[in-house]
């Protein structure tokens, strides 16, 4: 709540109707920028048909990437800017922020804590994101294990066809294709 009165009254001040003043004010500018967005390396581990999507996008908006995947064509599109991993283990080792996006409870068990996964090289304080759709008491136990090792780790699921998806591609086309005059 406080951070909220302090964000309106960043926007009075810089529209010039400020009145309230906040202890340590940044102005709703500052806030809102892109620049200020850390562009250290994100790790990402799962480069299927929903991880490519979501790890291209972070690449498109200029986060340097190191990636892995069990399937090592899965990281063609990424080998010239990106770097490529041998294992879960070694993104743990080069990035603080972890993404994961991977297809099953089995999987997403083996990427944290298998022989060479996230945990046998995670440092403290990293942030570990799990989009993964899986069994919620699996999602619960990798995060006592992550909490274990000083890191934080956030469940944030995602679900959808990437059918969906390629739909929504096929509607904006015909949206913005210019139709043939008669």
């Amino acid at each position: 709540m406080a951070a909220a009165l302090c964000l309106r009254g960043a926007a009075r001040s810089l529209l010039g109707r400020g009145r309230r003043q906040c202890a340590g004010r940044v102005s709703l500018a500052a806030v809102c920028s892109r620049s200020m967005a850390s562009k250290t390396p994100v790790g990402f581990v799962g480069l299927g048909n929903m991880g490519n999507p979501m790890a291209k996008n972070l690449m498109k908006h200029g986060y340097p990437l190191i990636i892995y995947d069990v399937f090592p064509e899965a990281c063609k599109d990424f080998q010239d800017v990106g770097q490529v991993m041998a294992s879960p283990a070694d993104v743990a080792e080069k990035a603080d922020r972890i993404i994961t996006m991977l297809p099953t409870s089995l999987n997403a068990i083996e990427v944290y804590t298998g022989p060479n996964g996230i945990l046998r090289k995670v440092k403290k304080g990293s942030l570990l994101i799990d989009s993964s759709t899986i069994d919620p008491s699996v999602s619960k136990e990798l995060a006592k294990e992550v909490e274990k090792m000083g890191a934080l780790f956030m469940d944030a699921p995602v679900s959808g066809e990437t059918a969906l998806r390629d739909l929504t591609k096929l509607q904006e086309r015909r949206l913005t294709t210019p139709k043939p005059k008669k």
